[in-house]
Parts: C-alpha cells; sequence; structure tokens
C-alpha cells in the first residue's frame, strides 16, 4: 500500500531519498505523479508529488543520469520562497 502522507516542502531543505517509481494519485485536480520518498532526518516515510516543472525537469536529469530509475535518488529540496506557487529548488 503507498504511503498516505504527503511531505510539505517548505522554504528549509530537507534531504530525501525516492524510494519508488511515479506513480499517479487522485486528488481534488485530478490525478497527479508521485513518488515515496525517505526524509532523512526523520528516517519516515511519505510521499510527494511530482509534475510541478521546477520538480519535474532536474527530476528527469537525475533518473536518466541514474539508468532511467527514480529509485534510489537521492538530493535535497526545498521552495524559493512561502509563496504557494514558488517554484522547487534541488541541490544533490
Amino acid at each position: 500500500m503507498r504511503n498516505e502522507i504527503q511531505l510539505k516542502i517548505d522554504m528549509e531543505p530537507k534531504k530525501l531519498l525516492i524510494v519508488s517509481e511515479p506513480y499517479v494519485r487522485y486528488t481534488v485536480r485530478g490525478y497527479q505523479a508521485a513518488v515515496d520518498v525517505l526524509e532523512k532526518k526523520s528516517k519516515r516515510e511519505y510521499y510527494i508529488f511530482i509534475s510541478a516543472k521546477s520538480l519535474s525537469l532536474p527530476l528527469e536529469q537525475l533518473r536518466i543520469e541514474n539508468n532511467e530509475s527514480t529509485i534510489g535518488l537521492e538530493f535535497w529540496i526545498n521552495k524559493k520562497s512561502d509563496e504557494k506557487t514558488s517554484p522547487y529548488i534541488l541541490a544533490e
């Protein structure tokens, strides 16, 4: 069964490890792509949505470099500002 707790990404950097391939989740806005992640500091599993362009573009590059797999990708993530539509920032 998929994790039911969504990780909220804010301005505080979080180190994540992706532990699943992308899958779709049903939301009030329709289906959206998601992955299960392990938040390294708390060692808890969550899911995150990955359809935002500022997140999907760098993830796709990392996925290609990782033998076309998202499983095992590890990176730091945060938002550029507190605004809801603020872009994501990824760093290895």
